[in-house]
């Protein structure tokens, strides 16, 4: 998986220029989200065929593991799961009583298919939180119509950092040098960090200007609240972004794990600063931009099981399979 990126960075690069009219969208999130689950998917069915190969040996047996003809047969159907341990990939079978039996060794094999054990931890991984993955991509898609009108309506020095971090990681996509490239990632994520926190501190005052009615003291009252939700609009539509933009860069860079710490970012953002107020900034806006306050409150629970799937990826990675499914095609 590692490979493909590299073969297409520089397809990465001149899709990141092209993003920055459209401040990087939540499409391209999704897509990727896709392209991962797919590739996962033709790792994970090379990992089978690895696993069969090493099973159907007959003279190069002792190579992996002794076994005798009667447990050979057996293991020609029935469940496997497969263990990394140590930077190599077993595949451990269970038997007809259900007891898993010993370790076949199928680094071999899996060069044989071309799959690397950084490629097939990953697919692991994606296949471990691939449900609740899509069920988030799918809250985050009703986000990302509301900000549609505001993004053509972002032209200050608001975007500036973030707009520093997609460009450096275009750069570093362009990048030949692994070490060169590992600080022009690391700058950007710095950056576009460093948006997010500056967005998320001008969210906050907003709000409280908002919610302690701060206004009323203004002779101006509805210009002066008008004011503060567009820049709520405008620095939220940046927070949103951002956290995408991480995510994206991680996935990337196969970093399942941090993948799911940006999105469980955004989530806590969502649970303390967007969820207690919705109510009543929804009540304010007279554009009607704001999501329902239930609806935010659906999205943050989604996002709230960022935990259960970091939970998963902390485990030692693991994938069962029964081998029957492959002759069934």
């Amino acid at each position: 998986m590692h490979n493909l990126i590299q073969q297409d960075n520089e397809y990465h690069a001149f899709e990141l220029l092209s993003l920055f009219d459209e401040q990087f969208t939540f499409n391209t999130f999704s897509e990727s989200i896709q392209v991962a689950e797919h590739e996962a998917d033709c790792v994970l069915a090379k990992a089978k065929s690895a696993v069969e190969k090493a099973i159907k040996k007959e003279d190069d047996y002792k190579l992996v593991v002794e076994l005798d003809d009667d447990t050979k047969n057996k293991l020609k159907t029935g469940e496997v799961e497969l263990v990394m341990e140590n930077g190599k990939v077993f595949a451990q079978l269970r038997d007809e009583k259900k007891k898993y039996g010993k370790k076949l060794s199928i680094t071999e094999e899996l060069a044989d298919e071309g799959i690397t054990s950084d490629a097939l931890q990953s697919a692991i991984q994606i296949e471990a939180i691939k449900q609740q993955l899509e069920t988030i991509v799918e809250r985050m898609k009703v986000i990302e119509e509301h900000l549609i009108d505001v993004i053509h309506g972002q032209r200050n020095d608001r975007i500036g950092l973030f707009y520093s971090g997609l460009s450096l990681y275009a750069e570093a996509c362009s990048v030949g040098d692994e070490f060169l490239k590992k600080q022009l990632v690391a700058q950007s994520l710095r950056s576009i960090s460093d948006a997010n926190s500056q967005m998320i501190q001008e969210i906050r005052q907003c709000v409280a200007y908002l919610v302690n009615e701060q206004y009323k003291s203004s002779k101006q009252k509805l210009q002066r609240i008008e004011e503060h939700l567009s820049t709520i609009r405008q620095c939220y539509d940046i927070v949103f972004r951002a956290a995408l933009l991480k995510a994206w860069i991680y996935q990337q860079n196969g970093e399942i794990g941090a993948m799911v710490t940006a999105i469980g970012e955004y989530g806590r953002f969502i649970e303390k600063l967007v969820v207690p107020y919705a109510g009543k900034l929804s009540e304010l806006d007279s554009s009607d931009r704001f999501i329902k306050q239930g609806t935010w409150g659906q999205i943050a629970n989604t996002l709230s099981s960022c935990q259960e799937m970091k939970k998963a990826l902390g485990n030692p990675p693991s994938y069962c399979f029964m081998l029957e499914e492959m002759h069934n095609g």
